[in-house]
């Protein structure tokens, strides 16, 4: 994705927040940090010679916005950052660089069980962008990828409409990289983030 589709992209995130924070939605708005886990499932990639790239396991830390319409219904947006490395194995011999990811989301939301129950469990859905840096993604041309997005969340409602809650999410996309030094391929990823997270009310 080119840098011109990347801002289209942010500002089409931006404009849809914006007009879904309407009065009537404004009470049933919620913020909630993040820590967790970024878990790549395979190699990113596994030339015919031997040679592997795949990203690490780390640390992701970030946030979500939601927007719920009721108590089976919303817009969940998230954001988190994830400062990992890209390790490269040759004739058993590997080397690591820095290589940080950023992933950003819109989902739909459906509420199996309602944020109103003691114990409760979301599915969501939706679009997700994956921003590559670093030391390793220098020389791409293209850093960014669009994909899917899906996730489940069980949470437990410790009253007044906050909640604590566990996320697991699996990031769908194709991969392709055009450095001179890599294999010009494209194949698709699945990334899986594991996080907790406190959801906080901003407006009752």
């Amino acid at each position: 994705m080119s840098a011109g589709a990347s801002a289209r992209f942010s500002c089409a995130v931006i404009s849809t927040l914006a007009m879904l924070a309407s009065p009537a939605a404004a009470q049933r708005i919620s913020l909630s940090p993040t820590i967790g886990v970024y878990i790549p499932t395979s190699e990113l990639v596994k030339a015919a010679s031997g040679e592997e790239f795949k990203q690490e396991v780390a640390l992701a830390v970030g946030g979500r916005l939601g927007l719920n319409f009721g108590p089976r219904f919303g817009v969940v947006t998230s954001v988190s950052y994830v400062p990992s490395s890209l390790r490269f194995n040759f004739n058993e011999n590997e080397t690591t660089t820095d290589a940080n990811l950023l992933f950003g989301t819109v989902r739909a939301n459906f509420q199996v069980i309602p944020y109103t129950s003691p114990v409760w469990l979301g599915l969501n859905a939706g679009a997700s962008l994956v921003k590559r840096g670093g030391e390793a993604y220098e020389s791409l041309e293209d850093k960014t990828e669009t994909g899917g997005v899906v996730g489940a969340t069980v949470g437990l409602n410790l009253g007044g409409f906050m909640s604590f809650y566990v996320a697991a999410e699996d990031y769908i996309y194709g991969t392709s990289f055009a450095d001179a030094g890599t294999p010009e391929e494209e194949k698709t990823q699945n990334d899986i983030q594991l996080a907790v997270g406190f959801g906080v009310p901003l407006n009752k």
